[in-house]
C-alpha cells in the first residue's frame, strides 16, 4: 500500500513540474513578442481616440491642478482669441450651450491664466473661448483651470487643444497664426510650425488666407465658409489682376445690397471669373433717376433689361457696348 501511494506521489509532483514548465514557457513567449493592439471601436475610430485623449488629458490637468468656479464675467478672451463673432450665432453654438445648460455647467474646465489690470477681469483664457461664451451667455459660473503662463506658452497651448479638436475653420486658424506672428510671438512662420508641431505649408496657407485684402474677405456670406482650396487660387488671382478682382469684390457687394442672394461657392466663382454647371443665375437691380436696369448673369451670359428707349439712345448704347467688346 505505501508503495502505491509513493508512486501517486511521484505523479502527481511529475504533473505540477510539467504545467510550471508550461506556464514559464508562455510567459517567456509573451514578453517576447509586442503587445498586440487591442481591436474595437475605442482603437478603431479617430474620433472616439481623440475623445479618450482629450479625457485622459483633461484628468491629467485636473490632477495636478484643481479645477475651481470663477465669474464668467472676470474672464476676457486672450489676445490671440481664434474665435470669429459668427461662431457664436450659429445652430452649432446653440446646441453646444444648450448641452452646457442641460449639465449645469461645463463639465471639461476651460484654462485661464491670471492678469492684473486693475479692473473686473482676473483671468485670460488660454482655451475654452466657446465654454466660456456658453457660461457667460447663461449667467452661470465657469468651471477653470487657473495656470500662469508666458504670452508664448499660452498661444501654443490654445493652439493645440483647438487643433485637437478640429473645429476651427480655416480662416479662424489662419487669423490666429497671423495674430501671433504680428505679435512676435516667433521669429518666423517656419519657427512657429516647427514649435507647434504643424506643417509648415500648412500654416502659410492658413495665414495667407486671413490675409487677403478685406473686400475680398467681405464677399463671402462669412468668413467661416472660406475652404483652405481657395486661398492658393485668390491669392494668385489678385496678384495677377488685382483691379479686376476688386472690382469683382465689389460687384458682389452691390448684388447683395440689392437683395440679390449670392452664396460663398458663387462669390468665389465670381472672383476668380469660373463658372460651373451648377453656378445659378443671379439678378440685380439699378435704378437710374425714373428708370429700372435689370442685371442678369449666368452661366457664361449677361443680359441686360432697360425701359424703351428712344432710337438715338439704343443706338448709342449699342455702340458703347461694341466699342467695350473690342477692347
Amino acid at each position: 500500500m505505501s508503495a502505491l501511494s509513493d508512486k501517486f506521489a511521484k505523479g502527481r509532483q511529475a504533473v505540477a513540474e510539467r504545467s510550471a514548465d508550461r506556464l514559464e514557457n508562455a510567459a517567456a513567449t509573451a514578453e517576447a513578442q509586442p503587445p498586440t493592439r487591442p481591436s474595437g471601436p475605442q482603437h478603431g475610430n479617430v474620433t472616439i481616440m481623440k475623445m479618450e485623449m482629450l479625457k485622459a488629458e483633461n484628468e491629467a490637468l485636473k490632477a495636478g491642478m484643481p479645477s475651481v468656479l470663477l465669474d464668467a464675467r472676470e474672464i476676457r478672451s486672450s489676445d490671440w482669441a481664434n474665435r470669429l463673432p459668427d461662431s457664436f450665432n450659429t445652430p452649432e453654438f446653440a446646441a453646444f450651450k444648450a448641452e452646457i445648460s442641460s449639465a449645469g455647467g461645463n463639465k471639461q474646465p476651460i484654462k485661464v491664466r491670471p492678469v492684473a489690470d486693475g479692473g473686473v477681469v482676473k483671468f485670460e483664457i488660454i482655451f475654452g473661448h466657446r465654454r466660456h461664451r456658453a457660461c457667460l451667455d447663461l449667467g452661470i459660473p465657469v468651471l477653470a483651470i487657473v495656470a500662469d503662463l508666458s504670452d508664448k506658452d499660452l498661444f501654443i497651448e490654445m493652439e493645440r487643444e483647438n487643433r485637437g479638436r478640429e473645429d476651427l475653420t480655416p480662416y479662424e486658424q489662419g487669423q490666429m497664426y497671423a495674430s501671433a506672428i504680428d505679435g512676435k510671438l516667433f521669429p518666423s512662420i517656419r519657427k512657429m510650425a516647427e514649435e507647434i508641431g504643424e506643417d509648415h505649408s500648412l500654416v502659410a496657407k492658413a495665414i495667407a488666407l486671413a490675409r487677403l485684402p478685406e473686400p475680398i474677405l467681405d464677399s463671402f456670406v462669412s468668413r467661416l465658409e472660406i475652404q483652405y482650396r481657395w486661398g492658393a487660387t485668390l491669392k494668385a488671382a489678385i496678384e495677377k489682376e488685382p483691379e479686376v478682382i476688386l472690382a469683382r469684390a465689389s460687384d458682389i457687394a452691390k448684388q447683395r445690397a440689392g437683395g440679390n442672394q449670392v452664396s460663398s461657392p458663387q462669390a468665389f466663382d465670381i472672383l476668380t471669373g469660373k463658372s460651373s454647371s451648377s453656378s445659378k443665375r443671379s439678378t440685380r437691380k439699378v435704378t437710374v433717376g425714373e428708370h429700372v436696369l435689370m442685371i442678369t448673369e449666368g452661366k457664361n451670359k449677361l443680359a441686360f433689361e432697360l425701359p424703351a428707349v428712344g432710337r438715338d439712345k439704343q443706338s448709342r448704347i449699342e455702340k458703347y457696348i461694341t466699342e467695350l467688346l473690342a477692347e
